[in-house]
């Protein structure tokens, strides 16, 4: 007889073999009951790690290939969650991470400005606004970058519907330069206010300073009040979209580009007046809307920098695309990594570089030196000579060159430092030429390696963030509009000049053959002729009855 301790040590273990041949139907494409929200969960933490940004689709195509199941589109969405939340921390204290991680960039980068800001409703405190600009980027700026800043602000997406406005800088290969972001609701003339003011105060006084923003009155308002003496421009772009909302055809973007993109006073005039020549009203509409500086004929030469449009801002929002799902916590950590390895990467780029001006420029020069067959050049003194532009055999234009002061006539190599076509011609007539003679020292490597000499912090991860007293829990913001039915939208709508990457068409009127409107719209300009042609034949009509 067995003892009952003995029997406790094993396992008994039964096998069946069935030795019937199968029939049953596979089972695979049946949605699995057994993958639950918390298996989906355990399975979508690496590839989270992996991908932040990975949404439900894209989850459940992965874990359907790999365990040959189809799942629950539900499931794969709340066993997201459960992942996220473990991964990244949820959305209600990711606000009140901030002041921890601010105490901890704080301790790391001795001189970064990183500022939380809230306020208090019946007792409780709630998220308002944030700011961070890293020490490095600060003496970057200072030291190695243009005098221009560009400031946009995007939307968030999935988890809270903020904002998140930033600025950036111009480096000597004209690579944008990430300088200050920061959160907050939206994009109302008080928080634009109170982020333009934190950058001030992180920069200081900057010399010859431009502030380039887009169509935004509670951003232009802003730059107005912190910075009432800077040079002031905007995005020519979104000009151009508000424009067609009132004024259509083609004189409009044939002339309204061409002026904008004149170096010089004279250009500039010719090609707007036939704009105003045919709507002398868009003047008072220029005045009234958009009274910023947008064309370069109006730009000051001490900036070296031409652009008319708020790309900058652009290449900002691209950047971080796959970073704006995670809680805000988590993104400001995502976006100093991000400007980590960024900072890091060029100043290993600067290293390798020589003395002088960045090759790259040079390179430049030397490409758009070739081609210039169509100048002719006519020297009377060392340093200054005549080029006269010649097409179909006939003289078009002609502008004077001073290799000394580093200027001609056309302004483009006083705006962007770099020498025109024409300086190109009268250098390119001497014998070895030294291209980095010529060249404004805003593309040398010394501001090149300047800018990109600090380092941004390493800091440790979340859990090691140094504890901050505050006396209240950050909660997250309140909502000035109630939250509708269903999940929150990704996808923002686009405007209504905006493509969505396909080629489009454009309508083009029957009656007076312009673009942008069709037959019979008021639009048209012969609509309305149109019309008193019909009356004045309807009462010609009736004429011999009266009589």
């Amino acid at each position: 007889m067995l003892d009952f301790e003995v029997l406790k040590c094993f396992v008994l273990v039964q096998v069946q073999i069935n030795e019937g041949v199968y029939t049953c139907a596979g089972r695979n494409k049946v949605p699995g009951a057994m993958a639950s929200q918390a298996w989906v969960a355990e399975r979508a933490l690496p590839y989270l790690r992996r991908m932040p940004n990975m949404g439900p689709t894209a989850l459940k195509e992965e874990l359907d290939e790999k365990y040959g199941i189809d799942i629950n589109y539900q499931t794969v969405v709340y066993g997201r969650k459960r992942a996220a939340d473990k991964l990244f921390g949820k959305l209600a204290d990711s606000f009140d991470w901030l002041y921890r991680f601010k105490a901890e960039v704080e301790l790391r980068s001795p001189g970064s400005i990183v500022e939380v800001d809230s306020e208090e409703v019946d007792g409780k405190v709630y998220f308002t606004r944030f700011f961070c600009c890293f020490k490095a980027a600060i003496d970057g700026f200072r030291n190695g970058c243009r005098p221009y800043i560009s400031i946009d602000s995007t939307h968030l997406n999935r988890l809270w519907n903020g904002q998140l406005p930033s600025a950036q800088a111009l480096d000597g290969h004209n690579w944008m330069y990430p300088l200050a972001f920061g959160f907050f609701e939206s994009e109302t003339k008080e928080n634009w206010i109170w982020f333009m003011q934190q950058l001030s105060k992180s920069i200081g006084p900057v010399e010859n300073l431009v502030v380039c923003t887009y169509a935004c009155k509670g951003l232009e308002a802003a730059v107005a009040q912190v910075w009432p003496h800077c040079e002031k421009r905007e995005c020519f772009r979104h000009l151009m979209e508000n424009l067609k909302k009132y004024y259509t055809g083609e004189v409009y973007a044939k002339n309204m580009w061409p002026a904008a993109r004149a170096y010089t006073p004279n250009k500039y005039k010719f090609f707007f007046d036939k704009v105003v020549q045919a709507s002398p009203g868009i003047v008072k509409w220029l005045n009234e809307h958009h009274n910023l500086l947008w064309a370069r004929s109006k730009f000051s030469i001490e900036i070296k920098c031409d652009y008319i449009n708020n790309n900058l801002a652009e290449s900002w929002n691209a950047w971080i695309r796959d970073c704006k799902d995670l809680p805000v916590h988590c993104l400001a950590d995502a976006i100093r990594e991000k400007t980590l390895t960024l900072f890091a990467k060029r100043r290993r780029i600067s290293v390798g570089l020589g003395p002088d001006i960045l090759p790259a420029v040079i390179h430049q020069l030397n490409a758009a030196s070739r081609g210039l067959g169509h100048l002719k050049v006519k020297k009377g003194h060392p340093h200054e000579a005549e080029v006269t532009e010649i097409y179909k055999d006939q003289e078009v234009r002609r502008h004077v060159v001073y290799l000394q002061e580093h200027a001609c006539t056309c302004r483009e190599w006083q705006l962007t430092g770099k020498p025109c076509p024409h300086a190109l011609a009268v250098i390119t007539s001497q014998r070895q030429p030294q291209m980095g003679l010529f060249v404004h020292q805003y593309y040398s490597v010394e501001k090149f390696r300047a800018a990109y000499h600090g380092t941004i912090p390493h800091i440790t991860d979340r859990n090691q963030w140094p504890e901050v007293d505050k006396g209240f829990k950050c909660l997250a913001p309140l909502t000035k509009t109630k939250k509708g039915p269903g999940r929150e939208r990704k996808k923002r709508f686009l405007g209504p000049f905006e493509t969505s990457g396909r080629r489009t068409r454009q309508a083009k009127c029957k009656d007076c053959g312009e673009f942008g409107h069709r037959s019979g719209s008021w639009r048209c300009s012969l609509i309305g002729t149109r019309k008193r042609l019909i009356l004045n034949l309807g009462s010609l009509s009736f004429l011999p009855i009266l009589i």
